[in-house]
């Protein structure tokens, strides 16, 4: 048995403490958003989104998550690491300012094509062009919460996240209490706004090189950051656009109310379930880039990560099964409750998620482009293709059949390649976790051709019940070695 369990659980829960926080504001921010603007403000809430994350995407050249890998390196050397990592991190810094201004120039070439898409008319581009603000300020914030991240800032970066998560869901509710619709925009520049002014604040004592660097050096030194960046920004501008066609599908071919159902279940498997990803990678990522020559620990640590993902999500997935039905009406209304048939089904698929994403990280940190790229491609086309089938024949319940679909061809795929290229094996316990973790989900899949996913169902209680109760002992048998 390894020994990161401790240090993984510890930072976990640091970050958890941080990401519950949000959830609660998240929650009060979506109810209010749900009576104030309805579906169809919250269906263009998500196009909105998804088009600022498309267009990030495209000019940010994955800067933020490449830096990440790259500073946790230098800080694994011992001789001049301190001055590396000031020159790097200046370097990185100006880069997000170049990238900034790139994805403002972008949204106001295209402000009247996406005012047409968004708002069904090109009136609305002067909006759009004051939206585009949100790219520079975005850009940089993003940056130096990577730097904390790579340099395992924990505390701050957990501070960060509270303080950006209330103050951005205050600012949506008096935006939204004020314009309705109209108010969104402003939410979003002002909560840029904030974000970038807490960055700065957060990162102010990271040591910064005073030494001047030439344009040309800041180029050529960033370039190789860049080209990996590039790699990452790739195979997020094609999930951006994959979600961009579901979302088109669902306008075109039946309407906002539709989308603002679809952007829910979203936010429950991304938003909320996806909150537990987020709070493990900010630790794990950097983590697992510090033993990328030292195979025993690196694939120690992948195995620890996957049990904790998986004794963490697991419960916490059929608790909310069994609170779904209650939930949905109390956090947003009951013109949501068709939600329910997407998680019926795709709740599963966070837990294929977290089987498939530690090995995900495994191709990226061994600066294997083309294999991750490989990998993510790979997924996102599975997701938009059995989306669009799904929805077809089954409505709501093939989006969320198209999540488990996703994941498990992802994962099988992962699996097999990091064991070809890299040798990587799972430990017995681990598979032991895996194996009781899939059997409960065919468990409540089985549940569900008996009965209906409507109100309280004791047999899932039981069965959330009984998965709290094996994570709690599986949890305190390791943590206590």
């Amino acid at each position: 048995m390894s020994g990161f369990h401790k240090i993984i659980f510890k930072n976990t829960s640091m970050f958890a403490v941080s990401q519950l926080i949000g959830i609660g504001a998240r929650l009060i921010c979506n109810k209010v958003a749900a009576v104030l603007i309805g579906p169809a403000g919250i269906g263009v809430l998500g196009l909105i989104d998804n088009i600022l994350r498309l267009i990030h995407g495209v000019t940010n050249f994955g800067i933020a998550s490449s830096s990440v890998r790259e500073i946790a390196l230098l800080d694994n050397e011992k001789e001049q690491s301190n001055e590396k990592s000031g020159r790097l991190i200046k370097i990185v810094y100006k880069w997000a300012i170049f990238t900034g201004v790139l994805g403002v120039m972008g949204l106001v070439l295209f402000s009247k094509q996406v005012s047409l898409v968004v708002f069904q008319t090109d009136t609305k581009y002067l909006w759009v062009i004051g939206l585009s603000s949100y790219f520079l300020f975005n850009s940089i914030s993003s940056i130096r919460l990577a730097v904390l991240q790579a340099k395992k800032k924990v505390k701050k970066i957990v501070l960060y996240n509270i303080f950006s998560t209330v103050i951005s869901a205050v600012i949506s509710i008096v935006a939204y209490y004020i314009y309705g619709i109209d108010g969104i925009i402003p939410a979003i520049v002002i909560s840029t706004i904030s974000n970038f002014l807490l960055s700065i604040y957060f990162t102010k004592s990271i040591a910064v090189s005073e030494v001047k660097i030439a344009a040309n050096q800041v180029f050529k030194e960033g370039l190789p950051i860049a080209k990996l960046g590039l790699l990452l920004s790739t195979s997020a501008v094609f999930g951006q656009l994959c979600f961009y066609i579901i979302r088109w599908y669902l306008i075109e071919y039946h309407s906002y109310e539709i989308l603002g159902v679809y952007q829910v279940g979203n936010t429950f498997l991304v938003g909320y379930i996806g909150l537990v990803f987020a709070a493990m990678s900010n630790d794990f990522y950097p983590r697992l880039c510090n033993f990328e020559e030292d195979k025993e620990q690196f694939d120690a640590l992948v195995n620890d990560q996957t049990e904790l993902a998986l004794l963490v999500v697991v419960p916490a997935i059929l608790v909310l099964y069994v609170m779904a039905p209650y939930l949905i009406p109390i956090l947003y209304s009951n013109e949501f409750l068709d939600v329910l048939l997407i998680l019926k089904i795709g709740l599963i698929s966070v837990v294929l998620k977290a089987i498939a994403w530690p090995i995900g990280f495994i191709a990226l940190i061994k600066g294997n482009k083309a294999l991750f790229l490989k990998q993510n491609l790979l997924s996102n086309s599975v997701n938009v293709i059995g989306s669009l089938i799904g929805f077809y024949y089954f409505g709501l319940l093939g989006l969320g059949i198209a999540m488990v679909v996703m994941f498990l061809v992802y994962g099988v795929y992962t699996y097999v390649t990091v064991v070809r290229y890299y040798n990587f094996k799972y430990r017995k316990d681990t598979l032991h976790i895996m194996l009781a973790s899939l059997l409960l989900c065919l468990l409540v899949l089985s549940v569900f051709l008996v009965y209906e996913f409507k109100g309280f169902n004791l047999v899932l209680a039981v069965i959330a019940s009984f998965s709290m109760l094996y994570s709690f002992f599986k949890l305190r048998h390791r943590l206590i070695k």
